[in-house]
């Protein structure tokens, strides 16, 4: 038997194996979508070439090609019909990936929300599409904030407080609320830079601070980058999941920088109400209230949100402080929760076990005391 027959055989044998799972696999997944069932009429169109070559003597590029299916399409396949993921969000705060809503990235925001989710717009934020132009006798709120401004939407406080002011008004209200976890004053502002002239408000209530002054990873917001391109790449292989899941040593290093350093958080809210007197709107500037002078959860320093829990009191201090100094010193309409919250006995049972996010009845709470300044303050026409 000559080493040529040999070599064909085996030939045969490593691409008929290589194509054959290959193949099967995209049947497989083909009932799921029918991009599969396209690949597989490739994979057999690429077989029957391999064997074509086979029979041409040409058993090296065969056998190249067999390896690559082996090599590169068998373990996809067999990654994503076994229903592999590995996709996690930015990294703003917490220290492994499978901790994440997976999120759509965006160059300047980092993340957003992938369009096609229930209740998410095509800006990839949580409501309807936003109406633009502003119908004509429309009055408009534009709510920038985090998680604590997202949570429970359709539910979350800006919506109640948005309902209980339209319920006494005599014209139409409608809102936009672009708040999303993770969100810091430094997305807040690429918010209102990108959307505030469009959007026409008549009001934009600031609620921020929280991600602000969590310890930065890897680096302050304000120096983030994303790679696109690989991380599209990324996404669309399991192949390279795997790998990072594999070979991942763990989040990036906290940094002794909060995410928002203190005067880049006061230029953001600064500029933010700049762009909303521009538009001819009013604003709000609201404090974060929390329950963390009573007991600060141990998670946030072991976590690596903060060093200790004095430095979790004395920050929030400090960025609640110049939200305060902003309003008085550009003159724009202040809602201090956090002072307005502690002084009622019960507020405990406004939040969650976090001391940060918000209750039902907090949601409820909040939205009143804002709406309250709202009319106190005549800031909608």
């Amino acid at each position: 038997m000559s080493s040529g027959t040999d070599g064909a055989r085996f030939a045969r044998a490593l691409v008929g194996a290589s194509f054959a799972l290959s193949v099967l696999l995209a049947v497989r997944m083909a009932f799921t979508s029918a991009a599969y069932a396209g690949l597989a009429l490739v994979l057999v169109a690429a077989a029957a070439l391999a064997f074509f070559a086979i029979a041409r003597g040409r058993s090296g590029p065969a056998l190249l090609l067999g390896a690559c299916n082996a090599l590169f399409v068998v373990p996809e396949l067999g990654l994503r019909s076994a229903g592999f993921r590995h996709v996690s969000g930015i990294q703003f705060g917490y220290p492994s990936a499978e901790e994440f809503a997976e999120f759509e990235l965006d160059p300047e925001l980092f993340w957003k929300l992938p369009p096609d989710g229930e209740l998410v717009n095509s800006w990839g934020l949580f409501g309807p599409e936003p109406r633009i132009p502003k119908p004509a006798g429309t009055s408009r709120i534009v709510y920038l904030g985090d998680s604590c401004s997202q949570q429970g939407y359709p539910e979350a406080w800006p919506e109640v407080a948005t309902s209980l002011l339209a319920s006494a008004k005599a014209g139409a209200l409608d809102e936009v609320n672009l708040a999303l976890s993770g969100y810091s004053s430094h997305q807040g502002r690429v918010l209102a830079e990108r959307h505030l002239s469009e959007l026409d408000p008549d009001l934009v209530v600031v609620f921020f601070g929280w991600n602000d002054h969590w310890l930065a990873r890897g680096a302050i917001d304000a120096d983030k980058h994303v790679d696109l391109r690989f991380e599209g790449l990324y996404r669309a292989s399991r192949t390279l999941q795997l790998v990072r899941k594999l070979t991942a040593r763990g989040a990036a290093p906290a940094l002794e920088r909060p995410r928002v350093p203190l005067e880049l958080y006061r230029e953001n809210l600064r500029r933010i109400v700049e762009l909303a007197t521009a538009c001819g709107a009013r604003t709000l500037l609201v404090t974060a209230p929390s329950t963390h002078d009573l007991a600060v959860p141990e998670y946030l320093v072991a976590r690596g949100f903060v060093a200790t829990k004095e430095q979790a009191l004395r920050v929030h201090a400090e960025y609640n402080g110049v939200v305060r100094e902003l309003a008085s010193e550009l003159d724009v309409a202040l809602c201090d929760l956090e002072l307005e919250l502690r002084a009622d006995p019960q507020r405990a049972r406004y939040f969650l076990e976090d001391g940060i996010h918000f209750s039902v009845e907090g949601r409820r709470a909040v939205a009143a005391r804002c709406v309250q300044r709202v009319r106190d303050e005549h800031l909608l026409p």
